[in-house]
């Protein structure tokens, strides 16, 4: 029997280098909301408001509010620079006290 041809080598597949542009691209910065001690409203207008801002359990927005309540203030979240500002919205929609303020 005759020797079989040997195939020739594959050829690596080109790689194109592609280029990106970071100059416009901002870092990822985080805010924190921050609710102040309110005695204007009562704790479970409180508890809901923060319930609406966050979507998040009885539990944590009860435990938000205490903390307030019994600390002067508490933060709400710590989050992306848009939905800080939608929390803070909903949370001043009654006339709540918060702050927002860059963490990094």
């Amino acid at each position: 029997m005759g020797k079989m041809p040997t195939p020739a080598p594959a050829e690596a597949p080109v790689r194109e280098e592609v280029a990106f542009d970071l100059s416009d691209m901002q870092p990822h910065r985080e805010f924190e909301v921050i609710l102040h001690n309110d005695d204007e409203h009562s704790m479970e207008e409180v508890t809901l408001q923060i319930i609406r801002a966050l979507g998040c359990s009885v539990a944590r927005a009860k435990a938000i509010m205490f903390e307030a309540h019994l600390k002067g203030q508490a933060r709400v979240i710590i989050a992306a620079e848009s939905r800080a500002l939608r929390v803070a919205a909903v949370l001043r929609e009654i006339g709540l006290g918060v702050t927002v303020r860059r963490v990094n």
